[in-house]
C-alpha cells in the first residue's frame, strides 16, 4: 500500500503544529489504522452557545485517504458526547461537507481540513449547523447494488403525519408502485382504505398500458426527525424502530398485508397464480429530515427489501391470517420474529424525483420556460431533431414532430438517427428513441407532409403552447403564414429557424402571440433592415442568407433529385441548435408588455466570432396595422413607418395648404398571392406635380418612378409599387364618386399593373384630429383594384375630370396655377406613364 497521501497529511500536520502555539498538538495514541493521525485542538476561544457541549480541548481522529491531497481526510472523535447532534453519523463521524466535491481545495491540504473543522465546531456550539433553507442531514444509510433501485415520483406534501398535526408517532400508508427493467418506480401514495378500495375495484389492473406490473408496498412515516444511522441488520432497524413508536409486531403486520393485497391483485390478472416471489417485498421509511424554509419540513426516505427467505414469511403469514388459523398464525408469527433476529436489512438505493425535494439541473435557463408546455416541431432533420430533444429533456408535457421524410445512410454523419433507423420514418424513430428519456411517452410521431397539414387546417393551434418551424421549407413557412393569418388569435408563439449555407450563422424568428406575421413575414422583414438601416451590424448574416446576386451553387449530396442542403458536422449543428433554441426562448420567456411582436435573431459560429464578428443586434417590429379587402379576402398590413408616413404627410399638407385638402401618394410594398397579404412597407407623399383640393386628389408623376426604382434596388426587389393612398379629410373613408371613376388609372400608373391597392384615410373630426395628433387610427378603406381593361387601353374620357374649386400643388408648394392647360399636361403625363 502506498503510504504518500499519509505522510503528505503529516508534514502538512507537523508543520502546522510546531507554528501553533500548542492551538494544534499532534498526539502519539495508538491508531486504529496504518493512516490515521490523532490530533488535539484547543478550543477555548470558540464562543459557548446552545448547541454541542465543547471541552477546552478536544480530540480529533483524522483517517487521511491513499488519495490525499485530492480526497480530503475523515474527522472523528473519539467519544460519543455528540451522538445525536445534526451533522454526526455514527455517534462519533463529523460530516463536515455538504459537498466535498466542490468545497474541499486540495491545494489548502491540512490547513484548509482544520479551517473547517474549526468553523463547523463553532456552528455546532452555536446550534446554527442547520440554519433555515438548508437540508436536515438525513440518518445514514448504506445501500447494496444487490438490493436494487427504487424511483419515487409523487411528492407527499399534506399526507405526511407532521403536515397534519398529528399525535407523535409513525403512520403508514401505502406506495402505489409498478416493475419497470427490474427497478421499482412509485407512483402514487394511498391511504390502507385506498389501497384496499383500489385492490378491490372492479376496473383495476395488475398491469399498466405498457404491460408493467403493478404492486403496492407499505410506507412507514415517523412524526420526530431520527439521528442515529440505520444499520444492517433487521434486529437493530426493528429496535431502533420499535424505540420511537413503531412496534415489530406492526412493521410484519404491514409486510403482511401488503403481500396479501398484492397477491389479490395477482388473482385479478391470472387467477392461477401462486408465485411467493411474484412482487417484491419492500418497505418505505420516511423521516422529516429535508427543510425548505423556516419551519417546513420534507420527507427523507429510505428503501429496504427482505430477502428471499423474509419474503416467503410474509407470504406464509398472510395465508396463514387469511386461515384465521391461531394455532398457525402465531407459529408462524414466532417465526417470522427469529427471522427477524438473524436476517441482514438490504438498503435499495432510492432516486429522488418528488418536485418538493428536487431542483431541476435547468432550473433557471431559458429552456425551463418549456417544462410542461406543449410543443410542435416541424421539421425533425439536422436542425429540428437536436431542437426536439432539448425540448423533451426540459420537460415538455406534450411534443409532436411532424416530417414525412425517411432515414437514409446520408443523413447519419449530423442528425440523431442510428444504422438501424434506414428506411423508417424520421418521425417515428426520433419519437422512439425521446420517448425513453421520460417515464411515461411524451412525443408524438406524424409521418404528413407539414405542408398538408397546414392547409387542410387538420390541427389546432390551441393544443399547443410554442410551435417551431425547423423544416427550412420556404413553401411550409408560407402555408404556416396564410393557416395563421385566418386565426392568429388562437396561436401560440411560433419560431422559425434556418441555418446558414456553411452553417457559419443560424437565423430565427420569434412571432408572439397575435403577431402581424410568423417566420415567412418576418424574414421577409429582416430582408430589408439587413440590407438597409442595419446593413453594418447585420451584413455578414445578409451575405449568408440573401445573397445579392442570389446563390448559384447548391450543395447536393446524393446524386438524383436530391434536395440541396448546407455543409456542416454535427457539432457545427449541434451548436447552431443549442444556440438558437436557447436564444428564442429567452425571447419567448420575456414578459408580453416588454416583448416585441416579431423578433428576428441572429446566431453565429465561434470561428466566425473569432474572425471579429461583433454579436448581432436583435431586429423587432411592432404590429401592422391590418386592414382587410372584403371583396378579395387579402390582408392588407400596413407597417408602423407606412402609417407614420402618412401621419407626417396629413400634418404637413394641414400646415401648408389647408386642414380639409386632401393629400395622398403612393404605396410600396409586396403582394403575397401565396398567403393573401399585400405588404405596405413605405408611403409616399404627393409629387410637386399633383393636384390637391377638398374633393379631388391627382397623384403627379415627376420623380415617382426613380423613387419607386430607389426602395426597389435597396430592398434588392422586395419593395416596389403597390397602389396608392390619399385622405378625406373629416369624411368618410370610402371611394367618392369621382374615386369611382378614376380608379382604372391607379393599375394603369406604372406600366399597366394588374391590379392595385387603392386605401382612402379618412374619420370624424375627432377621429380624425386625434390620429392626426398621433392618438389613434383613422378609419380606413381598402380595395384591391382590378384592371380589367384591355393592355395598353387609356381610362375613357372623363374619369378623371377634375371638379370645380380651388387647387393646391403636390410637394411643399402653394395653390397651382388655374390654367386649364397645365392641368390638361399633367393629366396626360399620369396616362402616359
Amino acid at each position: 500500500m502506498s503510504h504518500s497521501g499519509y505522510e503528505l497529511a503529516a508534514r502538512q500536520l507537523a508543520a502546522l503544529a510546531t507554528v501553533s502555539n500548542g492551538v494544534v498538538e499532534v498526539l502519539p495514541e495508538r491508531a486504529e489504522k496504518e493512516n490515521d493521525l490523532v490530533i488535539a485542538l484547543d478550543l477555548r476561544d470558540i464562543p459557548r452557545g446552545p448547541g454541542i457541549r465543547l471541552r477546552s480541548r478536544e480530540r480529533f481522529r483524522l483517517i487521511i485517504p491513499d488519495t490525499f491531497p485530492f480526497t480530503p481526510p475523515t474527522v472523528r472523535v473519539l467519544h460519543d458526547r455528540w451522538r445525536g447532534t445534526p451533522h454526526v453519523n455514527w455517534g462519533s463521524h463529523l460530516c463536515l461537507y455538504a459537498a466535498a466535491s466542490v468545497e474541499w481545495n486540495p491545494s489548502d491540504g491540512i490547513r484548509g481540513l482544520l479551517d473547517r473543522l474549526v468553523t463547523w465546531l463553532e456552528r455546532a456550539a452555536a446550534g446554527t449547523l442547520d440554519p433555515d433553507g438548508q437540508p436536515l442531514h438525513p440518518p445514514a444509510v448504506y445501500p447494496s447494488a444487490e438490493a436494487g433501485h427504487i424511483i419515487v415520483h409523487p411528492d407527499l406534501g399534506p399526507r405526511a403525519p407532521w403536515e397534519q398535526h398529528a399525535t407523535p408517532g409513525p403512520s403508514t400508508m401505502f406506495a402505489w408502485c409498478i416493475r419497470d427493467f427490474g427497478r421499482i418506480e412509485v407512483l402514487e401514495w394511498l391511504n390502507e382504505l385506498e389501497a384496499f378500495e383500489r385492490v378491490l375495484s372492479e376496473d383495476v389492473r395488475a398491469v399498466d398500458e405498457q404491460g408493467r406490473p403493478c404492486f403496492l408496498i407499505p410506507v412507514m412515516l415517523v412524526n420526530d426527525h431520527i439521528t442515529w444511522e440505520y444499520p444492517s441488520s433487521a434486529s437493530e432497524l426493528a429496535a431502533g424502530l420499535e424505540r420511537i413508536g413503531y412496534a415489530r409486531d406492526s412493521l410484519l403486520r404491514d409486510l403482511t398485508w401488503s403481500s396479501r393485497l398484492n397477491r389479490l391483485l395477482r388473482w385479478t390478472e391470472d387467477p392461477e397464480t401462486d408465485d411467493p416471489n411474484a412482487d417484491p417485498v419492500t418497505m418505505l421509511l420516511g423521516t422529516p429530515s429535508r427543510r425548505i424554509e423556516g419551519d417546513t419540513r420534507l420527507a427523507h426516505l429510505v428503501a429496504w427489501n427482505l430477502d428471499a427467505f423474509g419474503a416467503d414469511i410474509a407470504s406464509l403469514l398472510g395465508r396463514a391470517e387469511e386461515l384465521d388459523n391461531k394455532e398457525i398464525t402465531g407459529k408462524v408469527r414466532d417465526l417470522a420474529h427469529r427471522w427477524l433476529d438473524t436476517a441482514a436489512v438490504r438498503w435499495m438505493t432510492v432516486h429522488e424525483a418528488r418536485p418538493e425535494v428536487t431542483r431541476r439541473r435547468d432550473e433557471g435557463t431559458p429552456l425551463s420556460w418549456l417544462h410542461g408546455k406543449r410543443v410542435l416541431v416541424l421539421g425533425v432533420g439536422a436542425l429540428g431533431a437536436p431542437v426536439a430533444e432539448h425540448c423533451v429533456r426540459a420537460g415538455t408535457k406534450t411534443l409532436t414532430v411532424v416530417d414525412r421524410r425517411t432515414v437514409n445512410p446520408g443523413i447519419l454523419v449530423r442528425q440523431p438517427y442510428t444504422y438501424n433507423d434506414i428506411g423508417q420514418s424520421k418521425a417515428r424513430a426520433l419519437a422512439a428513441r425521446l420517448n425513453t428519456l421520460t417515464r411515461e411517452p411524451t412525443t408524438i410521431a406524424v409521418h404528413l407532409d407539414a405542408i398538408a397539414i397546414l392547409v387542410a387546417s387538420s390541427f389546432t393551434p390551441e393544443d399547443f403552447d410554442l410551435v417551431i418551424d425547423a423544416t427550412a421549407d420556404i413553401g411550409v413557412r408560407a402555408a404556416l403564414e396564410r393557416a395563421r393569418k385566418g386565426s392568429r388569435y388562437d396561436w401560440p408563439p411560433v419560431v422559425t429557424m434556418i441555418i446558414g449555407h456553411r452553417a457559419d450563422h443560424g437565423l430565427l424568428t420569434v412571432s408572439s402571440p397575435m403577431a402581424t406575421g410568423a417566420g415567412h413575414d418576418v424574414l421577409r422583414r429582416t430582408a430589408i433592415r439587413a440590407r438597409g438601416p442595419q446593413e453594418s451590424t447585420w451584413k455578414d448574416v445578409a451575405d449568408d442568407f440573401f445573397p445579392d446576386p442570389p446563390r448559384t451553387e447548391m450543395f447536393f449530396p446524393e446524386p438524383g433529385c436530391s434536395a440541396p442542403t448546407f455543409v456542416a458536422s454535427s457539432a457545427d449543428i449541434g451548436n447552431l441548435a443549442a444556440s438558437m433554441i436557447i436564444q428564442a426562448l429567452k425571447i419567448v420567456s420575456t414578459d408580453p408588455r416588454e416583448r416585441a411582436a416579431m423578433t428576428a435573431a441572429a446566431v453565429h459560429q465561434p470561428s466566425v466570432r473569432a474572425r471579429g464578428h461583433t454579436r448581432t443586434p436583435l431586429l423587432t417590429w411592432d404590429d401592422d396595422l391590418i386592414c382587410v379587402d372584403p371583396e378579395s379576402g387579402y390582408e392588407v398590413r400596413i407597417c408602423g413607418d407606412a402609417l407614420a408616413q402618412m401621419r407626417i404627410e396629413t400634418r404637413r399638407g394641414a400646415r401648408v395648404r389647408s386642414p380639409r385638402i386632401e393629400t395622398g401618394g403612393m404605396l410600396l410594398g409586396a403582394f403575397d398571392d401565396a398567403v393573401g397579404v399585400v405588404h405596405i412597407d413605405v408611403a409616399t407623399g404627393p409629387p410637386p406635380d399633383s393636384l390637391l383640393s377638398e374633393e379631388y386628389f391627382e397623384h403627379g408623376a415627376v420623380g415617382a418612378q426613380e423613387l419607386i426604382d430607389h426602395h426597389n434596388r435597396r430592398t434588392k426587389g422586395l419593395t416596389t409599387f403597390v397602389g396608392m393612398w390619399h385622405t378625406h379629410p373629416y369624411g368618410q373613408a370610402r371611394p367618392s364618386a369621382i374615386d369611382e371613376a378614376g380608379m382604372a388609372t391607379i393599375t394603369s400608373f406604372v406600366g399597366g399593373s394588374r391590379r392595385a391597392v387603392m386605401l382612402i384615410l379618412g374619420g370624424p373630426e375627432f377621429v380624425w384630429n386625434a390620429w392626426r395628433g398621433g392618438a389613434s387610427n383613422p378609419h380606413i378603406y381598402v380595395r384591391i383594384v382590378e384592371n380589367r381593361q384591355p393592355a395598353n387601353t387609356e381610362p375613357q374620357p372623363g374619369q378623371t375630370d377634375r371638379p370645380p374649386g380651388r387647387y393646391f400643388t403636390g410637394g411643399y408648394s402653394y395653390p397651382a396655377s388655374e390654367a386649364d392647360g397645365q392641368v390638361q399636361r399633367r393629366r396626360l403625363r399620369w396616362r402616359c406613364w
